[in-house]
């Protein structure tokens, strides 16, 4: 479900890394300052293939391992950390975070190679001119590097060796930790409190809204490990020596609000994403009688 949710909603990442990279790119006015803005300027320059195809197939082969196993191995995790049985009640909302902060870390690393490719086409996608220039996007003016995901796997692969292909690994580890830290929590805890307080019980529109609530929970607890991971995926010339710095020179250049860049599109994609795979996974785990998530 993860997967074809983020076919769906590619379109959101990529104005989202239009968003968060032209800084690093652009001289002068930003040419992507929004969500909308980005997305209408997408379409009329590149039209609809431009806006939802580019990174598509790296962003589905992440998710068709990570999020499984980030968001599948909650229940098990805070039963190992925590305890978890009649007797041991309500583990607390600090607890949930932690272990949505073990899970989400545990496994992010591992696919970071497939993150750095979407983020590295995404950025260098634009409308290609005859002569074979990008007359549109953050690199409006020169070549293409890649011509589609597989091709930049390839690519990146000879040029940067397996070690490289890790580059941005530390941002890519923190986002997931914070942000699947807030998601599985707030959507756990939400459940929790609703059928305690306000009598909902397990069913569609409780998982809906927790689910609603925990995409934007990771969107706003991620948003500035998120745009670092931008900023340092796509840095082809070497402008950031690392993580700290990348921060620092973000604060630096548009102050701490510049590290919440980005927050609208990847609301706008996790929000809905969350909604469409946490309704179907409480469906599934129904079916095949493994009980409601975190129940």
């Amino acid at each position: 479900t993860a997967s074809w949710a983020s076919c769906l909603f590619n379109f959101t990442d990529v104005a989202k890394v239009r968003v968060q990279a032209a800084a690093s790119t652009a001289m002068g006015q930003l040419p992507y300052t929004g969500f909308s803005q980005t997305v209408g300027r997408i379409v009329r320059e590149e039209g609809f293939r431009g806006l939802c195809l580019p990174g598509i197939v790296a962003s589905c082969l992440r998710d068709l391992s990570y999020s499984g196993l980030s968001i599948g191995m909650y229940p098990a995790m805070k039963s190992y950390l925590f305890g978890r049985g009649p007797e041991a009640g309500d583990i607390g909302l600090a607890r949930k975070f932690a272990t949505g902060v073990v899970t989400g870390a545990l496994f992010s690393g591992i696919v970071n190679p497939t993150d750095l490719v979407k983020i590295c086409v995404q950025a260098d996608a634009g409308r290609l001119g005859a002569s074979g220039i990008l007359e549109t996007g953050l690199k409006a003016g020169q070549r293409p590097l890649y011509s589609n995901s597989l091709h930049a796997f390839l690519v990146m692969g000879r040029s940067l060796g397996f070690q490289g292909l890790f580059r941005g690994c530390s941002a890519t580890v923190a986002r997931a930790a914070l942000g699947r830290g807030a998601q599985l929590s707030s959507y756990d805890h939400t459940k929790h409190t609703l059928k305690l307080h306000a009598g909902m019980e397990e069913g569609v529109p409780l998982h809906m809204l927790g689910s609603f609530l925990s995409g934007l929970a990771f969107a706003t607890a991620s948003a500035p490990a998120d745009i670092v991971k931008t900023r340092l995926m796509a840095d082809t010339a070497g402008q950031y020596r690392g993580f700290a710095h990348c921060l620092v020179e973000i604060v630096r250049e548009g102050g701490p609000k510049a590290l919440f860049r980005g927050w609208t599109p990847s609301a706008a994609r996790l929000a809905p994403h969350f909604t469409i795979c946490g309704v179907l996974m409480e469906q599934l785990r129904r079916l095949v009688g493994v009980g409601y998530f975190a129940a």
